[in-house]
């Protein structure tokens, strides 16, 4: 996510998201190789690490007791799930389609931290952001932390705890005088702080650094995210987002009974897929469609497979909100089953101005944009926004994963559940409930 200054021709920066990487223990900085390293956040953060280099941050620590309420927290939840949906039925009908709410919420509430005015208004309504500036940040905060934490349960031998990763930095121009309380706010909820550097003379440099913190971020998933037109000279603010999740089933496909069957696209037509067999889950019914709950080792995430009976998807489709998702949550119940799913892959780009402005921000894009709160001396509105992911689910986990683990279920004949059609899934933090991921799986 970019900004320039108004009356200047548009520039492209970019906020971004990944899922499923191989896990290391450590990420390389920004900066050149050898630079300091940035720490997984299994628990929750330290202080902000800033890269080698200048740099503008506030003298406050990341706050890890922000104090938000358990109500705060769950308003903010839901209204990410409803933005999410809305999102959602913004992508192109009859095509696969794959995005993070939670990634492309992060990025834009600290954006929303210097918003003022109409501008602070449109955008909190479109973001279904529920509360004010001064409890929403907190509340960012608190859930955040709440995903770094695992509940601590034994894990099965031989097996890996999920890896979660959620991190921000933005790069602004040399000479910019940001607002202290600005400042304050990315320090104490989000970790960040401005990276400086001199756009006009090292537009090239600076893409290619920002390229190489994406890769690092993102096990080499996305690479070359800013293309060589993206930034300008007259780039002025970026801001960048990274969201990484890898995870191995709790109860994985067997890799030997996974075979091509025949799956039936939304267009009607058969075709086959590798299709895996053989996990378990919790399993509800409701009206249209059913759905499983497939636990990550650890059970702090899961992934919800909801599948529409047939002709019935786009209306299904039509109820997700943050309602719909509690009503299937609650009625999930334990059952033997054969779950039958495809082994995909799906990469999604999604610029994200245009949907953005449909869903009723306007002044932020143009000459009535209001950032008053975040820099002085300088009248900014956004230029350019865009949101990447990435996912693959496989017999073993979402990515690569080694795991192994030996379930006792009733010994009884196991019921089929076939994915054998048109479904919709989503990923999600199991405590908080939190959409990190959403999409749908419509046609090979």
């Amino acid at each position: 996510m970019s900004f320039r200054p108004r009356g200047v021709l548009p520039w492209c920066t970019a906020a971004l998201l990944l899922a499923g990487c191989e896990p290391t223990p450590s990420e390389p900085s920004v900066d050149e190789p050898g630079g300091e390293v940035l720490p997984c956040l299994c628990t929750p953060p330290p202080p902000p690490v800033e890269a080698p280099g200048e740099s503008v941050t506030s003298s406050q620590a990341r706050v890890l007791a922000p104090g938000a309420t358990a109500e705060e927290v769950a308003a903010l939840v839901a209204g990410n799930t409803d933005f999410g949906a809305a999102l959602h039925r913004l992508g192109k009908p009859g095509e696969n389609f794959f995005f993070s709410p939670y990634s492309i919420t992060q990025a834009l509430a600290q954006v929303y931290a210097g918003a003022r005015g109409d501008t602070e208004t449109q955008m909190g309504r479109a973001l279904r952001f529920p509360l004010s500036q001064e409890r929403l940040h907190p509340a960012m905060n608190a859930l955040d932390l709440s995903l770094q934490t695992r509940s601590g349960g034994a894990l099965p031998e031989g097996t890996t705890p999920p890896t979660f990763r959620v991190v921000n930095a933005t790069w602004a121009q040399r000479g910019m005088v940001f607002e202290p309380g600005f400042l304050d706010v990315l320090a104490r909820h989000y970790g960040s702080g401005m990276r400086v550097v001199d756009f006009p003379s090292e537009a090239s440099s600076v893409r290619e650094r920002i390229n190489r913190w994406v890769g690092a971020q993102t096990e080499q998933r996305i690479q070359e995210l800013l293309p060589p037109s993206a930034v300008g000279p007259d780039t002025l603010l970026m801001f960048v987002n990274a969201l990484y999740f890898k995870g191995a089933w709790a109860s994985p496909f067997r890799k030997s009974a996974t075979r091509d069957e025949s799956f039936h696209a939304l267009d009607g037509a058969a075709r086959p897929v590798p299709m895996m067999r053989g996990a378990s889950g919790q399993f509800m019914a409701g009206e249209g469609y059913e759905a499983v709950s497939l636990s990550y080792v650890g059970g702090d995430f899961r992934m919800l497979v909801i599948v529409p009976q047939a002709g019935r998807f786009a209306e299904v489709e039509s109820r997700l909100s943050s309602d719909f998702l509690q009503e299937v949550r609650g009625r999930l119940a334990n059952r033997s089953l054969d779950i039958h799913l495809p082994r995909f892959q799906l990469e999604t780009t999604l610029p994200l101005i245009p949907a953005l402005q449909s869903l009723g921000i306007e002044d932020a894009f143009g000459g009535r944009a209001n950032f008053s709160g975040m820099a002085r001396g300088l009248e900014l509105s956004i230029s350019s926004a865009s949101h990447k992911a990435f996912v693959s689910v496989n017999e073993e986990g979402t990515e690569a994963a080694a795991a192994t683990e030996v379930g006792m279920g009733p010994p009884s004949i196991p019921e089929p559940f076939l994915v054998d059609r048109p479904f919709l899934f989503v990923l999600e933090h199991t405590g908080s409930r939190t959409v990190l991921f959403l999409g749908r799986y419509v046609s090979p």
